[in-house]
């Protein structure tokens, strides 16, 4: 525990969003960070106590089930019993902001993806407490479109602490084989891309017939989508894609997270074409693996990649724009190995060390300064104690 944790001991409560399902493996970036928080806080000596809607079993978690449907309902159906149940705790919530009306005074709401206030946060009564509370989002991008959407939030309310990655999980190790060969990881959404990519996969193919691409992931990872639709079809037309002659597409499917440095190091590269991405902690894990990187330039991602450090970033929905990107690292290799050599430099920089250290700072802040107050050891905004060093150059 820290000295100031010593002097003011406190307690944490995390919450996580709707439809979770934790301790499931594979999961989302989501989980992924709120399971690291939990391992900050433990390490540090303070308590911490977890509540979902779901979990899988043997998980140490408190459920909180669902019957309602209706949103505002369903909203307060879940936070309210989590409010009851840690009546002192600080409050840690995963996009779930009804707890920042709710408990104004000793609420953080951290964001993982775009998700507004309730409707009612400018109400008279509610303004003044959503305006108590803190929020915690992983990227500048996201912060904007939070600010921009609530602008009678005052913007030292709203922090932000970058993702980390695990580098002794994440690391570089010697790749076996010469054959070119392109990865994607995630959930088979529209907005992650897909699509686009298999589009561009064709142009790929008519340049480097021996290229393979492997995706890992499938339509139902993490938890249900609100595109469940749209992600079968997603599937089928990968499915066509993989069954086709000459199209080298290898589908890895849903892996443990155990299994995915080995993944990101069988790689030439690593493809992350999302259309909207808050993040992108798939994009972190393939670079501390010494893996170059193609993104959209798109949501959190151009704070991550390194435009022609590391990596290259496209234009977002752009099959023509990808398909270009990938061919020049596939193509030159003296570029991708320089990009490669970079990558790990670029990762380190989102070390666990050092968001630990700024989420701890955040939660001491939060507790010490209590009500309204600016969180401790903010001589300016806590957004830039907690914001990554500058890009440098990689060796």
């Amino acid at each position: 525990m820290t000295p100031s944790a010593r002097r003011n001991p406190f307690r944490v409560a995390q919450l996580a969003p709707r439809g979770a399902v934790l301790g499931a493996d594979p999961c989302g970036g989501s989980e992924v960070m709120q399971r690291e928080d939990k391992q900050i806080l433990q390490q540090a000596g303070i308590p911490v106590s977890v509540y979902a809607e779901k979990a899988a079993s043997g998980t140490s978690v408190t459920q909180l089930p669902l019957r309602s449907n209706l949103p505002l309902l369903t909203s307060l159906e879940y936070c309210l019993p989590y409010l009851r149940r840690e009546p002192q705790s600080l409050l840690l919530s995963y996009n779930e902001p009804s707890v920042a009306g709710l408990a104004p005074d000793r609420s953080i709401i951290r964001f993982d993806w775009t998700t507004p206030l309730p409707r009612y946060w400018k109400f008279p009564f509610w303004l003044p407490r959503f305006q108590r509370s803190l929020y915690l989002f992983p990227s500048e991008s996201e912060r904007k479109i939070f600010l921009d959407a609530h602008p009678r939030i005052p913007e030292d309310r709203v922090v932000v602490i970058p993702n980390a990655v695990d580098t002794e999980l994440f690391y570089p190790r010697e790749r076996q084989g010469h054959v070119p060969r392109v990865g994607f990881a995630g959930q088979w959404t529209t907005g992650k891309g897909v699509d686009v990519l298999l589009k561009a996969w064709e142009i790929v193919r008519r340049t480097l017939p021996e290229a393979e691409l492997w995706l890992a992931g499938g339509p139902g990872l993490w938890k249900a989508t609100t595109e469940k639709m749209k992600t079968l079809e997603t599937a089928r037309i990968v499915a066509q894609v993989e069954s086709a002659r000459g199209m080298n597409v290898k589908v890895c499917g849903e892996m443990p997270r155990s299994l995915m440095p080995g993944f990101w190091n069988s790689l030439t590269l690593a493809v992350v074409p999302s259309l909207c991405e808050a993040f992108g902690l798939v994009a972190l894990e393939a670079l501390s693996c010494g893996t170059p990187v193609v993104a959209s330039r798109v949501g959190g991602l151009p704070e991550i990649v390194s435009d022609g450090e590391c990596g290259l970033l496209v234009p977002p929905g752009n099959p023509d724009e990808l398909a270009q990107a990938l061919l020049t690292l596939l193509i030159n290799e003296p570029l991708s190995r320089r990009f490669a050599l970079a990558a790990r430099n670029r990762a380190m920089r989102f070390s666990t060390k050092r968001r630990a250290h700024d989420l701890l700072r955040l939660l001491e802040g939060r507790v010490i300064g209590g009500g309204g107050n600016r969180p401790s050891g903010s001589s300016g905004s806590q957004r830039e104690m907690a914001h990554p060093m500058p890009a440098g150059k990689g060796k």
